[in-house]
């Protein structure tokens, strides 16, 4: 007779339980994998895709050869729009634990039983669901930067490593930052879509703040770009102020909602 197991479920096992058994870390790895594998492709050849029709050949002639820093930023450029949509979409529900009756007193009795001080939500409900996600999301864009890489160095030239390994880490903070805006939502909220909506349109807001004079160098939004801007040869310093804001915001925002979410009822 199999032996059932005793030991004690906790909101850590389930999410990363989550992740693993519903493939959606394998389905979003995929997709980033995807994206940096074929961008260099299409940079290293576009000229030569735009000689194949008449109707382009002119511009085709007026295309500069293609740079190493070209090619990883056609990647980045995608991280933050497609593939940042299908990474809110996909941490939307996770992060939105009231959004189903049966699933929210699942949860509601497990935030109950790790009371921990005066945030028990921020330890029993939101940092294991935040932390799976923000691991889930930098694990998929370093291994599609990781694809970018490897056919940039194929197609056009080796990118320096110690700048884009400077560029991968405000990458991945940018990402992190974009998974604590969808906890905040998903604390406040009681649908997955309204949560993904909303912290799309956030997160949108947030780049088009980048036009204000003196504010838009602290924007977390800007960091998306620094793995193909610190190899075009930007400075290095002019993204700590987002990195800093970033870092910050980050930790307000899943603090907020671990008090939201202390606030609720079923």
């Amino acid at each position: 007779m199999r032996r059932l197991s005793m030991t004690p479920t906790t909101l850590w096992r389930l999410e990363w339980a989550r992740l693993v058994r519903t493939h959606q870390l394998l389905a979003l790895g995929a997709l980033f994998l995807l994206l940096g594998l074929c961008l260099p492709i299409l940079t290293a050849n576009l000229a030569w895709l735009l000689e194949r029709s008449p109707d382009t050949r002119d511009l085709a002639a007026t295309l500069p050869s293609a740079t190493p820093a070209e090619g990883i930023a056609a990647y980045t450029a995608q991280i933050a729009q497609l593939g940042l949509l299908v990474l809110i979409i996909g941490a939307a529900g996770p992060l939105c634990p009231y959004a189903r009756n049966q699933p929210a007193s699942y949860v509601w009795a497990l935030g109950r039983g790790h009371r921990r001080g005066r945030l028990p939500a921020l330890a029993a409900i939101v940092l294991p669901r935040f932390l799976a996600r923000a691991a889930w999301a930098v694990a998929a864009f370093l291994l599609g930067l990781g694809g970018a890489w490897y056919e940039t160095a194929v197609l056009i030239g080796a990118p320096d490593p110690a700048r884009l390994l400077a560029g991968a880490l405000l990458g991945s903070l940018y990402l992190v930052w974009a998974i604590a805006v969808v906890a905040v939502i998903g604390a406040w909220a009681s649908s997955a879509a309204v949560t993904a909506s909303m912290a799309v349109l956030a997160v949108l807001l947030t780049g088009i703040a980048e036009i204000v004079p003196g504010a838009g160098r602290a924007m977390p939004t800007r960091l998306i770009e620094a793995p193909g801007e610190l190899l075009r040869g930007a400075e290095l310093t002019s993204y700590l102020p987002a990195a800093g804001v970033a870092v910050a915001l980050t930790a307000g925002l899943v603090i907020a909602a671990s008090a939201l979410l202390d606030r609720r009822e079923l």
